[in-house]
Parts: C-alpha cells; structure tokens; sequence
C-alpha cells in the first residue's frame, strides 16, 4: 500500500493560490501562516510550512493561529483535512482555511466536510480556479470546482456546515461571508 503524499512535487501539484482569491480571503480572515507552500516564492504569506518541514508532521499553531491551506490535491487529501481540523481542534489555531476540490461525493468530503463539527462554512468558488504556475506559465481551469473549507476549534450544533457560493471575479469575499464571519 501506497503512503499518502505529504508534500508537493514541483510542477505536477504545487500551484499556487491566484491573488484574486487569496487577497480576499485573506483580507477577511486575517491568516498569518501559509500552511503548504513549496517555498518562499509560492507561499502567499510568511511563515509558511514547506515540504522539509512537512506540514502533516508539526504543529500549525507553532507558526502561526490562522493558517491558510491549499494542498496538493489528489490522494491523501483526507490527511489534509484531519490535519487541520485537528490543528484547531487540539493544536491551539483558531482559524484553518482549506481550499480543496469540491468533491462532494467522496468519501473523505461526507468525514471531514459534511459531518465534521469543527468545519463550520464551505465557500463554493466560481468559476473554476485558474491556478498560478510555477513556473509562471499561464495555466487552463481546473478541472473540476473549487471550495474553501473553514474549520475553528468551536464545535458546530447540529445539521451540517454553512454554505455559500462566491464568483470571485464578480463578488467581493466580504459579500459571500457577510452572514457567517467567525473569529
């Protein structure tokens, strides 16, 4: 059996989050750590967690308390999402935003999305990303849509997480989180 990756492989998964996005959120949730960067110049803030350290294997909260997270998408995406719930839930962050495929009929979004209690919003993007390179050449939309996963250490009560749908070049990020700010 294969172990789950841990870490990016540059070129194939490490493209990083557009600043249309990123600055958005950024500018509500206030991160200040980058929890998966391949380095310096593809973290979208400083501190941030890169393959050596390995972010699967520390504790977030010793880099910062509001940590923004675009992971390698693909298999082991599920240690992602165990990884920053538990960084809120045992680990001392406030705040974790995850952006992943919205892959809502797997079985790791129904675990760590849907029934988890300490995701508390999902914001839907539209439309689909078109992911910064590494090597700065233009890239095509992603192939599938894109969401944001919010956890924080507060458990939620009962149904399952709130829900919104943004069009990031259309509608400013305040707008999509205006009935559900945390923190």
């Amino acid at each position: 059996m294969t172990q789950a990756p841990t870490t990016r492989t540059l070129g194939k998964d490490d493209w990083m989050t557009p600043p249309i996005i990123f600055d958005q959120v950024n500018e509500i949730c206030q991160f200040d750590l980058d929890a998966c960067a391949t380095n310096l110049e593809a973290a979208r803030i400083d501190p941030f967690i890169d393959p050596k350290t390995d972010a699967l294997r520390v504790r977030w909260s010793d880099y910062g308390n509001r940590a923004w997270c675009n992971p390698p998408y693909g298999r082991g995406i599920d240690k992602w999402l165990e990884k920053a719930t538990n960084a809120c839930r045992f680990d001392g962050c406030d705040l974790v935003v995850v952006m992943i495929n919205a892959n809502t009929d797997t079985k790791y979004w129904r675990t760590w999305v849907a029934e988890n209690p300490y995701c508390f919003a999902v914001v839907f993007i539209q439309p689909r990303v078109k992911f910064d390179r590494p090597d700065g050449k233009k890239s095509h939309h992603a192939p599938k849509g894109s969401a944001l996963v919010f956890f924080t250490p507060a458990m939620r009560t009962g149904g399952t997480p709130v829900h919104r749908y943004w069009n990031y070049m259309t509608e400013s990020f305040s707008w999509a989180m205006q009935d559900f700010r945390h923190g």
